[in-house]
Protein backbone atom coordinates (compact mmCIF):
# COMPACT_ATOMS: atom_id res chain seq x y z
CA UNK A 1 0.00 0.00 0.00
CA UNK A 2 1.24 3.63 -0.65
CA UNK A 3 2.54 5.64 2.26
CA UNK A 4 -0.07 8.53 3.23
CA UNK A 5 0.76 11.45 1.42
CA UNK A 6 -1.83 14.77 2.72
CA UNK A 7 -1.19 16.73 0.01
CA UNK A 8 -2.80 14.15 -2.49
CA UNK A 9 -5.18 13.42 0.02
CA UNK A 10 -6.52 16.88 0.02
CA UNK A 11 -6.58 17.17 -3.47
CA UNK A 12 -8.66 14.05 -4.29
CA UNK A 13 -11.11 15.22 -1.42
CA UNK A 14 -11.52 19.05 -3.50
CA UNK A 15 -12.21 16.73 -6.62
CA UNK A 16 -14.94 15.19 -5.08
CA UNK A 17 -16.52 18.02 -3.21
CA UNK A 18 -16.03 19.84 -6.90
CA UNK A 19 -18.63 17.55 -8.11
CA UNK A 20 -21.22 18.19 -5.88
CA UNK A 21 -23.00 15.59 -5.79
CA UNK A 22 -25.93 14.87 -4.38
CA UNK A 23 -26.48 11.40 -2.88
CA UNK A 24 -23.71 9.04 -1.69
CA UNK A 25 -23.83 4.89 -1.16
CA UNK A 26 -21.73 2.48 0.62
CA UNK A 27 -20.99 -0.24 -2.15
CA UNK A 28 -18.74 -2.17 0.16
CA UNK A 29 -16.51 -2.65 2.88
CA UNK A 30 -14.25 -5.54 2.97
CA UNK A 31 -10.50 -6.03 4.27
CA UNK A 32 -9.73 -2.69 4.71
CA UNK A 33 -10.93 -1.21 1.56
CA UNK A 34 -14.09 1.33 1.73
CA UNK A 35 -15.72 2.05 -1.29
CA UNK A 36 -18.62 4.84 -1.51
CA UNK A 37 -20.29 5.86 -4.97
CA UNK A 38 -21.42 9.23 -5.34
CA UNK A 39 -24.25 10.21 -8.09
CA UNK A 40 -27.15 12.65 -9.13
CA UNK A 41 -29.30 9.86 -10.53
CA UNK A 42 -28.47 6.25 -9.00
CA UNK A 43 -31.51 4.78 -10.27
CA UNK A 44 -29.32 4.81 -14.08
CA UNK A 45 -25.80 5.46 -13.19
CA UNK A 46 -23.54 6.58 -10.57
CA UNK A 47 -20.79 9.55 -11.19
CA UNK A 48 -17.93 8.75 -8.85
CA UNK A 49 -16.64 5.81 -6.94
CA UNK A 50 -13.94 6.50 -3.86
CA UNK A 51 -11.80 3.20 -2.52
CA UNK A 52 -10.43 4.44 0.83
CA UNK A 53 -7.70 1.75 1.83
CA UNK A 54 -6.44 1.02 5.02
CA UNK A 55 -9.50 1.82 6.42
CA UNK A 56 -9.22 1.20 10.57
CA UNK A 57 -12.45 3.41 11.77
CA UNK A 58 -15.69 4.54 9.68
CA UNK A 59 -19.33 5.89 10.91
CA UNK A 60 -20.33 6.59 8.05
CA UNK A 61 -24.50 5.88 7.15
CA UNK A 62 -24.76 3.19 4.80
CA UNK A 63 -26.75 6.45 2.51
CA UNK A 64 -26.30 10.07 3.11
CA UNK A 65 -26.20 13.04 0.91
CA UNK A 66 -25.29 16.61 0.03
CA UNK A 67 -21.69 15.63 1.61
CA UNK A 68 -18.90 17.84 1.65
CA UNK A 69 -15.16 15.74 2.49
CA UNK A 70 -12.19 17.28 4.44
CA UNK A 71 -8.86 16.35 5.60
CA UNK A 72 -8.51 16.70 9.67
CA UNK A 73 -5.78 18.37 10.86
CA UNK A 74 -4.88 15.88 12.99
CA UNK A 75 -3.63 13.46 10.11
CA UNK A 76 -0.51 12.30 10.36
CA UNK A 77 0.82 8.19 9.44
CA UNK A 78 -2.96 7.92 8.34
CA UNK A 79 -5.79 10.24 7.19
CA UNK A 80 -8.34 11.77 9.42
CA UNK A 81 -11.60 12.53 6.88
CA UNK A 82 -14.59 14.39 7.98
CA UNK A 83 -17.66 13.85 6.41
CA UNK A 84 -20.37 16.72 6.70
CA UNK A 85 -23.60 14.83 5.14
CA UNK A 86 -27.39 13.72 5.90
CA UNK A 87 -27.91 10.41 6.58
CA UNK A 88 -31.01 9.32 4.38
CA UNK A 89 -32.23 7.73 8.18
CA UNK A 90 -32.01 10.58 10.10
CA UNK A 91 -33.13 14.57 9.86
CA UNK A 92 -29.81 17.13 9.77
CA UNK A 93 -26.53 17.50 9.19
CA UNK A 94 -23.96 15.37 10.99
CA UNK A 95 -19.80 14.62 11.01
CA UNK A 96 -18.73 11.23 10.26
CA UNK A 97 -15.46 10.09 10.53
CA UNK A 98 -13.12 7.68 8.61
CA UNK A 99 -9.48 6.96 9.35
CA UNK A 100 -7.83 5.28 6.10
CA UNK A 101 -4.30 5.48 4.87
CA UNK A 102 -4.98 6.25 1.17
CA UNK A 103 -7.46 7.20 -1.33
CA UNK A 104 -8.03 6.52 -5.29
CA UNK A 105 -11.03 8.37 -6.58
CA UNK A 106 -12.40 7.56 -10.31
CA UNK A 107 -14.98 9.69 -12.23
CA UNK A 108 -17.32 9.00 -15.06
CA UNK A 109 -20.41 7.53 -15.62
CA UNK A 110 -20.99 3.76 -14.35
CA UNK A 111 -24.51 2.75 -16.21
CA UNK A 112 -26.68 0.26 -14.50
CA UNK A 113 -27.81 -0.95 -17.70
CA UNK A 114 -26.54 -2.06 -20.99
CA UNK A 115 -25.78 1.09 -23.43
CA UNK A 116 -24.66 1.71 -26.93
CA UNK A 117 -21.86 4.46 -28.14
CA UNK A 118 -20.22 4.97 -24.75
CA UNK A 119 -18.46 8.05 -24.35
CA UNK A 120 -14.95 8.11 -23.66
CA UNK A 121 -14.33 7.53 -19.11
CA UNK A 122 -18.29 5.93 -19.66
CA UNK A 123 -18.62 2.08 -19.27
CA UNK A 124 -21.34 -0.55 -17.59
CA UNK A 125 -20.94 -1.65 -14.41
CA UNK A 126 -20.50 -5.19 -13.39
CA UNK A 127 -23.35 -6.90 -11.81
CA UNK A 128 -24.15 -6.59 -8.24
CA UNK A 129 -23.90 -9.27 -5.42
Amino acid sequence: MKEFDPASFEEQLQRINELALWDFEIAGFENGTLLILGSNDFVCYHYLEVELLGVTFSDLPHQFSHAQFRLGKDSDTQATVWVTAESWAAVGLKEYEIRASAIEVRIGKVYYYDRENLLPGERIASPRK
